[in-house]
């Protein structure tokens, strides 16, 4: 009895590190600017052969254009029945 009790409970904890590791990972993604339009408090990127968005808040990014490409880190999320991709993390990919 005392034998089950400890596999549920390890069971139990490896299913909760699972969705915490799942939650806070993060994969790197690479995309090419299709457009950009700034504002004084944010910049919206649209990326080629995607529907979503990237939002950056609060951080100038001057040096990006049309046609660079752009590795980031982000949380999907809908605003008013779009998907967007607020942005963690942003860097020009490396040419390749």
């Amino acid at each position: 009895m005392r034998l089950h009790k400890i596999t549920f409970i390890l069971s139990l904890f490896g299913i909760l590190l699972l969705i915490f590791l799942t939650q806070t990972t993060k994969q790197t993604q690479i995309a090419t600017i299709e457009s950009i339009q700034s504002s004084s408090n944010k910049i919206i990127i649209q990326i080629e052969n995607s529907s979503a968005e990237l939002i950056i808040f609060d951080t100038p990014f001057t040096n990006l254009k049309k046609g660079d490409t752009i590795e980031f880190q982000g949380r999907r999320d809908t605003y008013k029945n779009k998907t967007q991709i607020i942005v963690d993390k942003l860097h020009l990919a490396p040419p390749q």
